[in-house]
């Protein structure tokens, strides 16, 4: 592709630094020979907000993790990684982050809901070249990504976003204050769709 798009540093060094807790400096460093992005390797992407980190080499580490662990694996490992990505990086953002609990601070839980998918995906928007909208109906809130970093160039039979589910899910919790839901990539760009679509539902599971 010859459209370059790019995520803060920030969020491609959290991560990598969220994939060093879960498998290990040399789990790293394989994973970044695997994807051919050894200029990595104890070289993490600076503590920045500039958009730097290429929307490329997002997807580069995802398919790494698909082809050390296979989709089980990816999907254990890259859902854990977003959850651990989405903490790392709201503690950059001080400001936005207090700028969400004040929003947030009021109303229902799926209120507080609504308004926290609003704001970081508006949030995502203007900080990342990522492209996301929100939409619902009666049972589902749906997250949509229609320029989607981590399956940027890649072909794939299923959905294949599993970072993004990791995401969700930490994002949603920590708006509504602790509450889980069942988050799934329903259509996915790497299969042919015109956008990758999560679904979350609206009632917590706990």
């Amino acid at each position: 592709m010859s459209e370059q798009y790019f995520y803060p540093n920030i969020w491609g060094r959290s991560i990598l630094t969220s994939a060093e807790e879960i498998l290990g400096k040399n789990g790293v460093n394989a994973l970044l020979n695997l994807a051919k992005l050894r200029d990595y390797i104890g070289n993490y992407p600076p503590d920045t907000i500039k958009k730097e980190f290429p929307f490329e080499h997002v997807s580069k580490l995802q398919q790494g993790l698909y082809d050390m662990y296979g989709s089980r694996g990816a999907r254990v490992f890259a859902t854990r990684g977003g959850e651990r990505t989405f903490s790392h990086s709201l503690s950059k953002y001080d400001r936005v982050q207090k700028a969400a609990q004040v929003a947030m601070s009021v109303g229902s839980t799926e209120v507080r809901h609504r308004v926290g998918l609003q704001f970081f995906s508006k949030f995502f928007n203007a900080v990342s070249d990522q492209v996301v909208r929100i939409a619902e109906d009666q049972s589902y809130w749906y997250w949509i990504i229609k320029r989607c970093p981590m399956c940027w160039g890649r072909t794939a039979v299923e959905p294949v976003c599993h970072l993004g589910i990791g995401v969700l899910r930490a994002a949603s919790s920590w708006a509504t204050g602790g509450k889980k839901f069942r988050i799934a990539e329903t259509e996915c760009i790497a299969m042919g769709g015109e956008a990758c679509i999560y679904s979350i539902d609206k009632i917590p599971l706990n």
